[in-house]
């Protein structure tokens, strides 16, 4: 901070940016001025510019709670807590359908190494193969395995009941007994002192993962004459469905945070900015967190509070760090191509983009931490603030002011609708005065808007 010019009306100019994200991990006084305490429906997609997030339109209605969400030789397939289904183009049809309902059945699918085959399971169903037109149970699969991943034309097999890692033979999903030390299958003990069983599983830079509630667990080699287990890390998974492969890093979920890990290096932990959410999670139900990624942003579901399915819905930057909070709830997701589908709570298929939810106008928000102007010792009299921005035909933007660091009013002192047609590019002039020595300000508003920057006046007197 520069120091107060010597002026008689000691005033200097202050500009910020706002597009840094929340930060729950330190008090808010001290967090980066570019950061917030709060927001919602924003994001950092044009850094350093602080813009309204993209909205979504509806692809397709089905019933109940989507858990997963993929495609399979060009046709739409979801689970949900009765069945897996397809996409007949106008409607959903069961691939696999119970009788009833349940909430656990989260499902895994994987494809043959030539994809000419879809493998699924739920956690208590027998592994089996369709090929868009026949179902075959694998007979001889490990029972009740809920995890499902392949690696080097095999696929492996876990469950959350045991500490066994199987595979198949090689290139052969329907051989699990042949015992050919190349081409034969096998079981791997993975062991804990703790106890604890296994939570998910995923092949990552060319090796197999399986984790546990506390620990990473690292599978090389293609065969039973070269399978090396590593010695485990100490860093676990609470939820195979926050498993997420990208050409950088493999980031997921743990009992305290969002780690990424890029492969022979210990995870890092990319999380403390929204401690507050971790540490709300519900433990109990962790599994039915979930998470997936456009390319440019990690979202992240989270269960929390007394919630037994995702209530909560995180982005977060790839590219700098920033964590933003979204107002739509996403209960599975899947990239297809460069566009990000979600499935939801209440069985719709949701495709990203666009500059409405689902033709409904985003309601979106920002709070800023508190400003002291690098001086605590004194207060302050805002004589003016300008915010740059572009505001889009239909959208509002406000802007209000509370003094100290935290509760109190706001008092609104700008408001601006665009409804000349065209997108306004403004310098928003406003006028605060407030005789404290901290300071914090909230824009808020409806529809898409652009903040590039917010320059403040600021006058110090002695009181």
């Amino acid at each position: 901070m520069k120091p107060w010019p010597s002026s008689p009306d000691r005033v200097k100019p202050v500009v910020i940016t706002l597009a840094d994200g929340i930060n729950q991990s330190v008090e808010s006084i001290e967090i980066a001025d570019g950061q917030c305490t709060d927001a919602i429906n924003v994001d950092s997609f044009i850094y350093p510019t602080l813009q309204v997030r993209d909205g979504y339109a509806l692809h397709s209605t089905h019933t109940g709670y989507i858990n997963r969400l993929f495609t399979f030789l060009g046709v739409w397939y979801c689970g949900n807590e009765r069945g897996l289904y397809r996409f007949t183009g106008s409607s959903w049809a069961a691939v696999y359908e119970y009788g009833d309902s349940n909430n656990e059945r989260l499902w895994d699918a994987a494809m043959f190494f030539d994809g000419s085959k879809l493998y699924f399971l739920d956690g208590s169903l027998q592994l089996q193969q369709w090929d868009g037109t026949t179902l075959t149970p694998m007979s001889s699969a490990p029972a009740a395995s809920a995890f499902l991943t392949t690696h080097a034309n095999r696929f492996y097999l876990a469950n959350r009941n045991d500490n066994l890692l199987s595979y198949s033979g090689l290139r052969d999903a329907a051989d699990w007994t042949s015992t050919n030390k190349y081409t034969g299958t096998g079981k791997i003990t993975v062991e804990t002192p703790d106890g604890e069983k296994p939570t998910g599983l995923i092949a990552y830079a060319d090796h197999v993962i399986l984790f546990k509630k506390y620990t990473l667990h690292e599978l090389y080699g293609e065969d039973s004459t070269n399978f090396q287990m590593q010695n485990p890390y100490g860093v676990g998974c609470i939820s195979d469905r926050t498993l997420v492969p990208t050409n950088s890093a493999l980031y997921w979920l743990a009992s305290d945070g969002v780690y990424a890990y890029s492969g022979g290096a210990t995870p890092v932990k990319i999380s403390d900015q929204i401690k507050n959410y971790i540490s709300s999670i519900n433990q109990s139900y962790a599994r039915h967190c979930t998470a997936g990624t456009d390319g440019r942003f990690l979202y992240l579901s989270l269960v929390t509070g007394g919630n037994t399915i995702p209530n909560v819905t995180l982005k977060y930057d790839l590219q700098g760090g920033r964590w933003w909070p979204c107002s739509f709830v996403a209960t599975s997701y899947f990239l297809n191509g460069q566009t990000l589908y979600i499935g939801t709570s209440d069985g719709r298929v949701l495709q990203m983009g666009g500059a409405t939810d689902g033709g409904n106008v985003i309601n979106w928000s920002i709070e800023t931490k508190p400003f002291s102007e690098g001086d605590e010792t004194v207060r302050k009299t805002i004589n003016r603030i300008w915010v740059i921005a572009d505001i889009e035909p239909g959208s509002t933007l406000n802007v209000a002011y509370a003094g100290g660091t935290e509760g109190g009013a706001w008092n609104v002192v700008n408001s601006i609708t665009n409804g000349t047609g065209v997108i306004r590019s403004t310098r928003i002039p406003v006028i605060v005065r407030t005789p404290e020595t901290w300071y914090r300000l909230k824009l808020y508003g409806t529809g898409k808007v652009k903040i590039h920057r917010i320059v403040r006046e600021v006058s110090r007197r002695n009181s």
